[in-house]
């Protein structure tokens, strides 16, 4: 009898140890299922969520790397140039690395960034970082250049402008020099353009609202119009108003003290590059005069009177590259150019004293 309550015990005992044992293994398969679940749902969660950071990431760095600056920005700027250069008596030629311009000797726009004349912003020592960025892109706080125009080729010597449009920090800029020699840091020297029509202009290319109304259409084409005869006095009249058009006093007297000469001649009927562009072919309409001055850098005026006390200016370069002598196309399109954009110009106070100097040193 007892044999029998221990082997009852014992089997009781043996039951509930395989029970217990049954109920753990299928707990921890279920416990190992319901990790291996969570472990397969995260992992999908993961998966799927990958793409998308490297999407948002990808468009980021796209974000970043769009250009500010494209060939349509360019083409409008080309546009703005002629037509506002034409209100301000200028005519402004594009310069690039591959076809650079000379600006009192400097290379335009190489020399401001290649290291030969550095940046400078207001004064020889305040040099800044600047880098040739044709598409806007570039690191920051850096003035990236997009383009640079100049009228070099046709201003009278002490009278010229050199251009760069750049971004700063995605913020248009427009800097202007007339620097003509050198200093002692060997900086070039530019500064925030004062004309509101020029910088307002730029922003709004810049911004992509295309050309200001004002300036999206050329002048009126009159080059073809006969003009009226024009006398000694109105003529030399016209090229001082022309020659110190930005108020320049000095130049007023340099105009009576440097004077070697004042050549006036009627031009009518002569080639519109002197015989210098290649295969161009077109004339001067009648009663178009020329005014010289000597030194070649008191400049030179050619134009036609249209009314009393008004007159078309046209910006004629005072000398012609090789450029206009071997490229046809080029020759054409500037000589076009700056014939059919002529400049209005009303004849404004003129200094009497100045004026009698000038008469005795015309001649025809």
């Amino acid at each position: 009898m007892k044999k029998f309550y221990l082997l009852a015990a014992g089997l009781t005992l043996s039951l509930t140890l395989g029970a217990c044992a049954n109920h753990q293994s299928k707990t921890a398969t279920s416990s190992t299922t319901s990790q291996s679940q969570h472990s397969s749902q995260s992992k999908k969660t993961n998966q799927a969520s990958a793409p998308k950071v490297q999407t948002q990431a990808k468009a980021s760095h796209t974000q970043a790397t769009k250009p500010t600056w494209n060939e349509t920005k360019a083409k409008q700027l080309a546009t703005f140039m002629t037509n506002w250069g034409a209100s301000m008596n200028q005519s402004n030629d594009v310069y690039t690395p591959d076809k650079p311009g000379d600006f009192y000797g400097a290379s335009i726009p190489n020399a401001t960034y290649n290291g030969q004349m550095p940046l400078a912003i207001d004064s020889v020592d305040n040099q800044v970082k600047v880098a040739w960025a044709p598409n806007g892109n570039g690191p920051k706080d850096t003035y990236l250049l997009l383009a640079c125009y100049s009228d070099t080729a046709h201003a009278r010597y002490l009278g010229k402008h050199v251009y760069l449009f750049a971004s700063y920090n995605n913020q248009p800029q427009v800097l202007v020099s007339q620097q003509n020699q050198g200093n002692e840091r060997n900086s070039f020297v530019f500064k925030q353009t004062a004309n509101q029509d020029l910088a307002k202009g730029f922003a709004q290319i810049f911004a992509g609202k295309n050309i200001p109304a004002k300036f999206a259409k050329s002048s009126t084409n009159n080059s073809n119009k006969q003009g009226l005869a024009v006398s000694d006095e109105e003529a030399l009249k016209l090229f001082y108003t022309v020659q110190t058009s930005a108020g320049n006093a000095e130049f007023s007297q340099r105009l009576a003290n440097d004077a070697d000469s004042y050549l006036f001649t009627d031009i009518s009927g002569q080639n519109v590059t002197f015989g210098m562009g290649k295969d161009v072919t077109r004339t001067f309409p009648t009663n178009t005069y020329q005014v010289l001055g000597s030194p070649s850098y008191l400049g030179s005026t050619v134009f036609q009177k249209i009314g009393p006390n008004k007159y078309l200016v046209y910006q004629v370069p005072t000398h012609f590259d090789l450029q206009f002598q071997e490229d046809a196309s080029f020759a054409k399109q500037k000589s076009d150019q700056y014939m059919d954009h002529p400049q209005e110009v009303t004849v404004g106070t003129v200094d009497e004293q100045v004026l009698a100097q000038m008469k005795a040193k015309l001649t025809h």
